[in-house]
């Protein structure tokens, strides 16, 4: 599967996955001699409210330390070592506020502090995914004023394997605002958005997340060293722990790496346009040429009038290409207008005024191809248009969860759709790329550097988006995150005992390759399944699904506003005492009546409901039966239960009924709604996907 590969290095495994905003580097402590403060203390920081807070640095030894807060004071004295720690409550949520810490003549000063909820975050790129990536999809939320009730730090990318750190290098709080909000997680700033405007207080997001990262490089080397699976883990570890062996790896790769791409882009010049040896390709789709890796061009010819021209040039104009597999250089007329290094991203760039013109125009892009195992790919379903920048075109395909406006070009604009017919021809062809390291990615790396620096910070919960990177690896990483959980809330030691700990269950997705009911190929069902008994099994641990959140053709959907909000439906309820939100609901059992087979849900609160229309079958369930998937159709039998008619080859051998036990179910149509008050409103949520055993337990 394209998501991750596997990079062996000296007997450890990493899985890959490409680094999306930050390059990684060694993470560099050093003990501090004069008076400072340790942890993510910053100026435009929130504390949280009405519980102990933490405080602590250095200072010269056996001398006072002082905290002045709201017209209180807090006093210490550093130990022979220098060490110092105040703890304090900062009262009731407000702000901004001063906060100043003293010692002898030398203060340090905070400003802009808030009192409120602080909630940690922490995964993989989804939890990291930045506003900046989702503005075509949130536009409104960019012209929103500045709102200081939401705030995020991002802890710094780094890794460690020397010990847990306890700073971090210039900690930055930032403000949602039109300047900044682009800087922020998408999932981290929706959570706060819909938080903040329920409890009416200011919410602060550590925002501690690394694209690609496994469950691993979140846990502390003890709890590698009880896990029953270790081996492997501590091979690796090991030899990261020695600083000349990653010296060694990254040099090799890097040169590598480098030969490589000198080797690859070595004398391609721009091509003839008017060759012959152009051959026709289809975009979307998928290219499979050159066989091995190497470089390939794409020509797209388009004819403009003087007034189509005059109009392009006369306002900004953009060119968006989907998303492409692997990297991609794209020309206008010669002009280079954008570039892209990896295959995540969508391609949104702009192209200069004055780079078209009346006649002939072209659109050239320059592929790189990194591993012969794969084919160039276009994302289908994605949008493939130059236009003018009053058009609206749909950012992706949105389903389900929000709507989104259709393809609208006003009076006076262009849009030239560019899906359809292109031409190519091979530039170079060669061996495959040498894989990339990720250290960051090996046990104990983030937890040391990203995770430990945070310990000392008073929380309300956590929020957990990860698992893309260990979907293949689900058996073990049921015990794993059980374990990670029981870390985390010994280390917060200023969280609440047993602070709500809110896993994002992985969404619908299948690399753009299908849309089923029914298949099974990349292990995310799997997935799905270890974070929804996790969640049952660990005390105070909430699930947020997302089954219909994601996006068939991409790793990262761009629907942050659905998690932002379902995770705040689970922290009011596991953390503020809003019992009248429903979780998603799971069936409670099932029996015959007749010849159909009646699902009980376990609803406290709210109704199922479906989001087709009423006399409609739901969709999305199948049987098992002597281990034949058969799909079916529901109905609503009441507000509490379903029924599913059982076909009569099927009479007597059924063994399950499932539900949305697919990598990405084609139809997510059963929910629970709820009226939750005036601080929520009307909340409408899926249904967990489940395999409910007719004859006992799964």
């Amino acid at each position: 599967m394209r998501v991750e590969s596997a990079i062996r290095f000296s007997g450890g495994v990493f899985f890959s996955f490409f680094n999306i905003f930050v390059e990684t580097v060694f993470g560099v402590y050093t003990i501090m001699e004069k008076f400072c403060v340790k942890g993510i203390y910053a100026s435009g920081m929130v504390l949280q409210r009405n519980r102990i807070n933490c405080i602590s640095g250095f200072a010269p030894g056996q001398s006072s330390v002082s905290v002045f807060f709201r017209e209180q004071e807090w006093t210490c004295t550093s130990d022979e070592d220098g060490c110092w720690k105040i703890e304090f409550n900062p009262g009731e949520a407000g702000g901004p506020f001063a906060l100043e810490v003293k010692n002898g003549s030398e203060t340090i000063s905070y400003s802009d502090v808030w009192v409120g909820e602080v909630w940690l975050l922490s995964g993989q790129s989804n939890a990291q995914l930045p506003m900046e990536r989702l503005k075509w999809s949130y536009p409104e939320d960019f012209k929103l004023p500045k709102n200081d009730n939401i705030r995020m730090i991002t802890v710094p990318i780094s890794f460690s394997f020397d010990g847990e750190k306890d700073f971090i290098d210039s900690p930055k709080w930032i403000p949602a605002s039109p300047e900044t909000l682009g800087l922020m997680s998408g999932t981290g700033y929706f959570f706060a958005k819909n938080l903040s405007r329920a409890l009416n207080v200011p919410v602060g997001i550590v925002n501690a997340s690394q694209g690609g990262s496994p469950i691993i490089s979140w846990m502390d080397r003890q709890s590698v060293a009880d896990y029953r699976g270790k081996q492997n883990y501590l091979e690796t570890l090991e030899k990261c722990e020695k600083p000349d062996n990653l010296t060694l790896a990254r040099k090799a790769t890097d040169e590598a790496i480098k030969k490589w791409t000198d080797e690859l882009f070595a004398g391609v010049d721009m091509p003839d346009l008017n060759a012959s040896d152009w051959k026709e390709c289809s975009i979307p789709g998928e290219i499979d040429e050159p066989k091995g890796a190497g470089l390939l061009w794409l020509k797209k010819e388009i004819e403009l009038s003087e007034t189509e021209a005059q109009t392009f040039n006369s306002r900004k104009t953009r060119l968006w290409l989907g998303r492409i597999l692997d990297a991609d250089f794209v020309y206008v007329n010669g002009v280079q207008v954008g570039a892209t290094y990896y295959c995540y991203p969508p391609r949104r760039y702009e192209v200069p005024s004055g780079t078209l013109h009346a006649g002939k125009n072209y659109i050239l892009i320059k592929i790189q191809k990194n591993s012969s195992a794969q084919k160039i790919s276009f994302t289908a379903e994605k949008p493939y248009y130059l236009f003018t920048e009053n058009v609206y075109v749909p950012p992706v395909a949105f389903r389900n969860t929000e709507k989104c406006r259709a393809l609208d070009v006003p009076e006076g604009e262009l849009c030239i759709p560019l899906s359809g017919t292109w031409e190519m021809k091979i530039a170079k062809e060669m061996s495959d790329r040498p894989s990339e390291l990720f250290f960051e990615w090996a046990p104990t790396a983030l937890y040391n550097s990203m995770l430990s620096p945070c310990f000392d910070q008073a929380i309300s919960g956590a929020l957990w988006y990860q698992g893309e990177s260990d979907a293949g690896n689900a058996d073990e990483y049921e015990e794993l995150l059980e374990k990670m959980i029981m870390l985390w809330r010994r280390k917060f030691v200023y969280g609440a005992k047993d602070f709500p700990f809110i896993i994002v269950q992985l969404p619908n997705f299948s690399d753009g390759r299908y849309e089923s009911n029914t298949i099974d190929e990349t292990h995310w069902v799997d997935m799905r399944k270890v974070q929804s008994r996790v969640s049952r099994k660990v005390k105070n641990c909430g699930l947020a699904v997302m089954i219909d959140a994601g996006e068939w053709n991409d790793l990262h959907p761009e629907k942050k506003s659905t998690v932002g909000q379902r995770l705040s439906y689970e922290a009011l309820r596991l953390a503020y005492g809003l019992k009248d939100i429903p979780s998603s609901p799971r069936p409670s059992g099932c029996h015959l009546e007749g010849n159909d087979y009646a699902v009980d849900f376990d609803l406290h609160d709210g109704n199922l409901c479906s989001v087709v229309n009423k006399d409609d079958e739901l969709k999305g369930f199948y049987l098992l039966a002597e281990g034949n998937k058969v799909e079916v159709a529901a109905r609503l039998k009441d507000s509490k239960s379903l029924c599913i008619p059982v076909p009569e080859k099927l009479r007597g051998k059924v063994d399950c009924i499932c539900y949305l036990q697919a990598d990405c179910p084609k139809d997510v149509d059963l929910y629970v709604k709820a009226d939750c008050g005036a601080c929520v409103g009307s909340v409408m949520i899926p249904v967990v996907p489940f395999e409910l055993c007719v004859h006992g337990s799964c």
